[in-house]
């Protein structure tokens, strides 16, 4: 009955791998890039700040000004007019426009397309933390599937032993409290796969919330995941692509723009234009001229804090520089660490499989216990649970070098 159970769990688990196309390390980063909510929502920030591109770019609209004077009183109408005639008339019309001299708004245009570089900067380090996210969440699922799978064996194992047990109980083999010993192992590991279902079940559903996806999703077990990396080029590469380094660069470039254009506000703003002035009949031309007189008000307080926004940009440039290098080279010793723990095991392993299988044939030859043989199978079990939690590490140290490096970001 066991086995009929078994059987039918492992073909709930891999069925759909049938169904579509399995999620490697790879494709699941490519399907966070075009559907993750997180960068669709962020994404629609830069199409807001381009927008301020074009605000900075329109020039500044004419104002028409007009004036209508009209004599009221009766006694002092002109001959021959009435009160709205044009010799009662005075009349005022002024066509002005505000000109750029100093090029307020070639510098306006500048910093906005600073800020829109930031912007997209700042995406792209979203988009890193977001691709580590979902590269650890691939990990998760990856270890809550080989978790399920080492249980699956072991069930296999044990409901194999318990039938035997009850063979050799009816020969009177063994006592009735060894065959009871392996059926609540055996019921003890039933209720561990079930929790380890659940748990691959929710691994999945943070892997699909991950990727924006609603359909069921499969990971690819077979998925290596890692490959080699050199150190030096790491840290070159981060240091020049890494999307945090991008950000800080491009923030010293928008703090430079914004003093240039704070500098530039401070010149005082002028109008020009023309007059048509009739007045009472008489046609008068004029021009018309303003010009603010920098007296009290020449803009000190915003160009003061630009040159704070400038000596901060510089200040996180440097910071991220000695952050990028302390966090690779950490994250690189841990790397290195856990492959050679990885390395190890590789032979433990094989000697565990050995060992179970010798005492598994001696117990059915009679010449060992059963206490042996359930020893021999928790060795196997905790061997390979071991291996797999350092390749658990392993893989999770792996995503965390893609991450601190940048190269997540074109994984």
């Amino acid at each position: 009955m066991r086995l009929t159970r078994l059987v039918f769990g492992l073909a709930i688990v891999a069925f759909p791998a049938f169904a579509q196309t399995p999620y490697s390390f790879r494709k699941t980063l490519d399907q966070v890039r075009q559907t993750n909510p997180v960068l669709r929502l962020q994404a629609m920030d830069v199409e807001a700040t381009r927008s301020d591109e074009i605000t900075a770019g329109l020039k500044s609209n004419p104002v028409v000004n007009n004036q209508t004077l009209l004599q009221l009183s009766s006694r002092h109408l002109p001959d021959g007019g009435g009160y709205l005639s044009a010799r009662n008339r005075q009349f005022w019309l002024q066509l002005t426009k505000e000109f750029d001299l100093y090029g307020k708004r070639e510098r306006k245009v500048r910093f906005a397309k600073g800020m829109t570089s930031l912007s997209e900067n700042n995406l792209r380090e979203t988009s890193r933390t977001v691709l580590r996210d979902a590269g650890l969440a691939w990990v998760d699922a990856w270890y809550a599937s080989v978790r399920l799978d080492l249980l699956l064996q072991t069930q296999v194992n044990l409901d194999s032993l318990v039938l035997l047990n009850k063979v050799r109980l009816r020969n009177q083999v063994v006592t009735t409290t060894d065959l009871t010993r392996t059926e609540l192992l055996a019921e003890q590991n039933s209720l561990q796969i079930r929790t380890a279902r659940q748990n691959y079940a929710n691994q999945l559903a943070q892997l699909k919330l991950q990727t924006g996806q609603t359909d069921s999703l499969q990971i690819d077990l077979s998925d290596p995941v890692l490959t080699p990396l050199s150190a030096d080029s790491l840290l070159t590469f981060a240091l020049n692509q890494r999307s945090d380094m991008q950000v800080a660069r491009s923030g010293l470039e928008a703090a430079d723009r914004n003093a240039d254009l704070q500098q530039v506000l401070a010149k005082p703003r002028n109008e020009m234009g023309t007059i048509w002035n009739p007045q009472n009949a008489v046609p008068y031309l004029g021009i018309y001229l303003t010009f603010e007189l920098p007296v009290f008000a020449r803009n000190q307080g915003e160009i003061q804090k630009s040159r704070i926004l400038q000596q901060q940009a510089q200040d996180l440039i440097t910071f991220t520089q000695k952050r990028i290098s302390t966090e690779l080279r950490t994250a690189l010793v841990t790397l290195h660490n856990h492959q050679n723990t990885i390395q190890k095991y590789q032979q433990i392993l094989s000697q565990s499989d050995k060992v179970l299988a010798s005492v598994r044939y001696a117990y059915l030859k009679g010449a060992t216990t059963l206490v042996d043989y359930l020893e021999a199978q928790r060795f196997w079990f905790d061997t390979r649970q071991t291996y797999y939690d350092a390749l658990y590490e392993y893989r999770k140290s792996f995503v965390e070098v893609l991450y601190t490096s940048g190269l997540i970001s074109q994984w």
